[in-house]
Formats: structure tokens, sequence, C-alpha cells
């Protein structure tokens, strides 16, 4: 009896063994490790409000591979110094991020849709939705008046930008015959944390636009005139462009090293929530099911995308031509530098800043400043080696 009892305990245990192995090879409702996607090769363009940084969220991620290509000093705005990297097949995605979105911003987009997938069937164009410059609104005089905007007003602004930029993306879609260019609209979320600080339903923040100091970037909006991301929108965006990028939550992930990425653990699952649940509900983001739209019934026409509208050029910006590159980086110093020199009246109201050159070989870099809702241009002009040589101040139409 004691042997018979000591076998079947044996055979019980060896049963068990037996089952639980086999249970963890063939069991088909065994929970699966979501496998990783492949790194990525961007490149981005643009111009101080760029935000797109999935390098350190790809590493938190554990994914391999991701690049970032960047050639120095331009940011990427010369279609002649990307088209080789196109032609060669070396960038899966190409991110535009500027205040503009459009048939001039960036002027090169024909050339990225028809070379990108050429040569790479995987490439896309992700164009960051922006915010809107001094909020939609006329005469803003400080910073601090960024705090009184309506937001239901400007909401309704931000739906019919967004309505426009959704028609230049399905033309531009339509004639390549299919879905390179996609949208992620930053501008709509970094409202939604705008309307959280109002009603005092985001940590550690109480407004909108603020920094305690130059560098500082404390806020969803930086504290400037313009107004530039501060670090909320900062990260908002990233997020956002790593869920576009990626098709994949960024909920959980932290920046390596000691410097992290400056959020406290409340704030950042708010604005990785934020991120996700927006990118992956947005048609346009390239997540969620996409209705292309309908063609136009016989006799409908469409709205133009943008009206040209008749301008005077100033008699001091005569024989320049406005440029998307960036200058040098002694220029972009310079300028920044009289920026901060600007009378105390004047620095708050820097609310744009736009690049010439000439055929001479010369640069010239226009900063608009807007006080008591006046607004004036300070152009800054550079020789071929850079040095400034002289300044003009003039009025629109002057």
């Amino acid at each position: 009896m004691l042997r018979l009892i000591t076998f079947l305990s044996i055979g019980v245990v060896c049963g068990f063994f037996a089952w639980s192995s086999n249970a963890n090879a063939q069991d088909p409702n065994q929970p699966v490790a979501a496998e990783k996607p492949a790194g990525l090769r961007v490149m981005s363009g643009g111009h101080s409000w760029s935000t797109e940084n999935s390098e350190p969220l790809c590493q938190a991620a554990g994914i391999t591979g991701h690049k970032r290509i960047k050639i120095t000093g331009i940011n990427s705005n010369r279609i002649e110094d990307v088209t080789p990297l196109l032609e060669k097949g070396e960038i899966d995605v190409y991110v535009w991020q500027h205040n503009s979105v459009g048939p001039e911003f960036p002027k090169f987009l024909p050339t990225l849709v028809e070379l990108g997938p050429k040569h790479n069937p995987n490439f896309r164009v992700l164009m960051q939705m922006p915010w809107l410059t001094n909020d939609g609104r006329q005469g803003v005089k400080s910073p601090e008046e960024y705090e009184t905007t309506d937001l239901a007003e400007y909401q309704t602004k931000m739906e019919a930008l967004r309505k426009r930029q959704e028609t230049y993306v399905d033309e531009v879609n339509a004639k390549a015959g299919k879905r390179i260019v996609f949208l992620v609209p930053l501008g709509d979320g970094m409202l939604e944390v705008r309307k959280m600080i109002v009603a005092g339903k985001f940590p550690g923040i109480t407004k909108q636009n603020y920094r305690d100091k130059p560098g500082d970037r404390g806020s969803v909006l930086g504290g400037d005139h313009m107004p530039h991301q501060g670090l909320l929108g900062m990260r908002l965006g990233s997020y956002m462009h790593f869920a576009a990028l990626y098709r994949m939550t960024p909920e959980g992930l932290k920046f390596p090293g000691k410097e992290g990425d400056g959020l406290t653990d409340e704030q950042r699952p708010i604005l990785q929530k934020l991120a996700w649940d927006i990118v992956s509900k947005y048609p346009y983001a390239g997540i969620a099911k996409f209705e292309a739209p309908q063609p136009l019934k016989q006799g409908e026409k469409t709205a133009p995308v943008s009206a040209a509208r008749a301008t005077v050029v100033p008699e001091a910006l005569k024989g320049w031509k406005e440029t998307q590159d960036l200058p040098a980086d002694t220029v972009v110093t310079n300028y920044n530098a009289y920026i901060e020199k600007l009378p105390k009246a004047e620095r708050p109201g820097v609310s744009d800043v736009k690049y010439y050159v000439d055929d001479m070989g010369r640069s010239a870099v226009a900063v608009l400043v807007n006080v008591g809702g006046t607004q004036s241009t300070h152009l800054l002009i550079y020789d071929k080696q850079n040095k400034r040589t002289g300044l003009t101040k003039f009025s629109m139409g002057n």
C-alpha cells in the first residue's frame, strides 16, 4: 500500500509539471508580450515651435534603432539638403513644426510627397498643428493678457483652423493617390491643458503663460508675447509626436537620466494620457479609422484653402526675399541678444521673427514688435560674413 501511495504521489507531481509545461507552451489564452516597433529615422523641420523629441521616450520604451537626422545650422528647412536623403530612402518620417501649416509652409511639401514614397514605401510626413499666434487676438500688449483669453472663443477659432488644415492635407493626399501626410493636433492639446489650469485642475500650475525668469519654461505657454510653448506644451508635443510616430501610447514612459523631463509625478500621467487620447482618436493622426472625404457633387466648389492677399511691400524690404531657412548660428545669437536689449516697453511686444536673403548673399532678420496695438518692424541686416551692418525700423505700409 505504501508503494502504491508513493507511486501515485510521484505520478501526480510529474503530471502537474507536464501539464504546467504544456500549458505554458500551448495555452492560446496566455498573454503574449507586445512586439516592439522598429525604430524610425526621423527628420524635423520648422522653427522655434518645434516639440518632437522621441529619442528619450524610445529609450524608455525599449525601442531600438530610432534615429534623429539632424542637419546642423539649417533645421532641415532647405529641400536641397533633404533631397539626397530622400533619394536614398534614408528618411522614414519628416516632421514639420511651425506656426503655419498650408501651401506655403512648407513650400517643399510637394517634393517630400513625391520623392519620399518613391524611394521608401513607408515614408510619412507629420505636420504639427499649431496653436494661434497672439491667441488669434488683435492688440495683445503683454504676456499677462493670455490669462484673460476667452477659451471658448479661442476653441472656435482653433476648430476653423483645423478644418482648413484638414482640407489642405486632403488635397495633398488625394493628389498623391494615398495618405502620406498626417496631422498631430498639438494646438488642440495645449488648449485642453489651458482649460485644466483655468479650472484649477492641473497640479502645481496656476497660470497659462508664465515663466519666473528667462530660460524657465514652467507652464503650457512660455511666458512670452508670441507665445511660444512652455515646458508643459513642449512635453505634451513630445508625447503626441511619439504616439503618432510609433502608434503606441507614451503612458508610463519617463525620460532617462537625472534631469528627466522636468515634470512632477502628478503632471506626467495627465499629459501622457491626454496625448494618447487625442492622437489615438483623431483620424488625421493615422491611428483611428479615417473616412476619406466625399467627392464634390457636380456644380459644387470648394472654398480655397488660402486666398491670395495683395500686400504692399515696405520700402525697406524691397530687394529682399523671405525664406524659411534659418540664418547662421551667429546671426541667431545676435538677433536674440538684440531682442533681449530692447526697451522694457517693447521687449514683451515681440510677436514674430522673419528671415530674408538678397541676391548679394546678405541676410536679414525682421523682428516684429507690437506695442499698444501698433506694429513696427526692426530689420537687422547682415553681410556675407554674418556681421550685422545695418538696422532699419519701420511701420507696416511705410
